[in-house]
């Protein structure tokens, strides 16, 4: 079953899924601490740039840790039309492995630094892991395409969407 979406509709589920949870950080910051005075900056677009490239190798990473995959079977380039950099796993993965894969940048680069900057007052991070998480939307999109696929599937990366095919086992088809 086909599970993949065009990079356009993966951008489009970034607003969809990513800007509540972005715009959650923003707003509780805010609450908390009577302010969130978040400047643009040149370290704010270098550290989101280093992070768009860093939330590509945390897919490697998390799909080659999870589904245990050899570097060699992880691909990574850029879709001019979608404007997106992308990681690709070459190889079929068990779903939760790439369920794993799939989830692990909006975690680790947008949640954690969103919760950590909350707790310490430091807009600069809340900053950060907001839009870490907005920028992982097209990602929370593909896990709730995925939400009702059996744990027992294999996927198949989309080589040229976000997203991927899901195979069932017999007994689950």
């Amino acid at each position: 079953m086909d599970r993949s979406v065009s990079f356009a509709q993966a951008n489009l589920g970034a607003l969809m899924f990513g800007l509540p949870l972005a715009l959650l950080f923003i707003v509780a910051h805010t609450l908390i601490h009577q302010t969130m005075l978040l400047t643009a900056s040149w370290e704010l677009l270098l550290a989101f740039l280093i992070g768009v490239l860093v939330h590509e190798g945390l897919h490697a990473a998390g799909w080659m840790i999870a589904g245990h995959l050899p570097p060699s079977a992880i691909t990574f380039g850029f879709s001019i039309k979608g404007l997106a950099p992308f990681a690709h796993a070459k190889q079929p993965l068990p779903i939760n492995a790439y369920r794993f894969g799939t989830a692990l940048p909006c975690v680790a680069l947008g949640i954690i630094p969103g919760v950590i900057g909350i707790a310490g007052n430091w807009p600069m991070v809340t900053g950060f892991g907001a839009m870490m998480t907005l920028a992982a939307g097209g990602d929370l999109l593909i896990l709730w395409t995925l939400r009702r696929d059996p744990a027992t599937a294999l996927v198949v990366d989309h080589p040229d969407r976000a997203g991927c095919e899901v195979w069932l086992p017999a007994s689950n088809s």
